[in-house]
C-alpha cells in the first residue's frame, strides 16, 4: 500500500488531493490541501493533475524507444519505413541498427550497390585479385593466374571491367 502525506506539500493545513505516478518501479505521492491555487482554477488548464499542480514528475522513456533529438525520428518508424530519419538517428539508434544489419547481411561491410567505379570497390578488388594471384602461382595454376595478372594491371590503371 502507498502511504499518503497527512498533510499539503506547500503548506501545513490538511491534505485533501493526492497524486500519485507510478513509473519504472517507483511511486511519487504528492498531497495538497482545498485552498491550493491549482486545485481551485481546476484541470481544465491542464491535461493531467501533476501539470496543474505544478509537480515535475519524471516518466521514463522505455529502453531502446528513444527518438532522435534532432528529428524526433523513432526506431518503429525505421520498423515501418526501412528508412533513417536524419543522420543523428545513425547514432541515436546505433544499436538496433547494428542488430538489423547483422540479421540482414553476413558481416558489418557494406555488401549493397555503390556508384560505378567507387575508389573502395576496386581497391577490394585489386586485394582480392593479388590474393588470388598468389593463391593460383603456389598451385601453379598458370593459366588462372595469368587472367589474374591482366585483371590486377585493369584495376591498377583505373580501369574497370568492361571498359575499355
Amino acid at each position: 500500500m502507498i502511504l499518503r502525506p497527512s498533510s499539503c506539500q506547500g503548506c501545513s493545513k490538511a491534505a485533501a488531493v493526492f497524486v500519485t505516478l507510478v513509473a519504472g518501479g517507483k511511486a511519487e505521492t504528492h498531497a495538497c490541501c482545498q485552498d491550493c491555487p491549482a486545485v481551485q482554477t481546476g484541470s481544465s488548464e491542464a491535461i493531467l493533475p501533476s501539470v496543474s499542480l505544478g509537480l515535475k514528475m519524471t516518466v521514463p522513456a522505455p529502453q531502446g524507444r528513444g527518438k532522435c533529438p534532432t528529428c524526433g525520428f523513432r526506431w518503429t518508424d525505421f520498423e515501418r519505413v526501412h528508412r533513417m530519419g536524419c543522420p543523428t538517428c545513425y547514432e541515436t539508434h546505433e544499436a538496433q541498427a547494428l542488430a538489423t544489419i547483422a540479421r540482414i547481411q553476413p558481416g558489418l561491410e557494406h555488401q549493397g550497390r555503390r556508384p560505378h567505379d567507387a575508389k573502395a570497390d576496386r581497391f577490394a578488388l585489386l586485394t582480392k585479385a593479388k590474393n588470388l594471384l598468389k593463391a593460383a602461382l603456389k598451385e601453379e595454376d598458370y593459366e588462372t593466374a595469368a587472367a589474374l595478372r591482366d585483371q590486377i594491371m585493369e584495376l591498377e590503371s583505373g580501369q574497370v571491367e568492361g571498359q575499355k
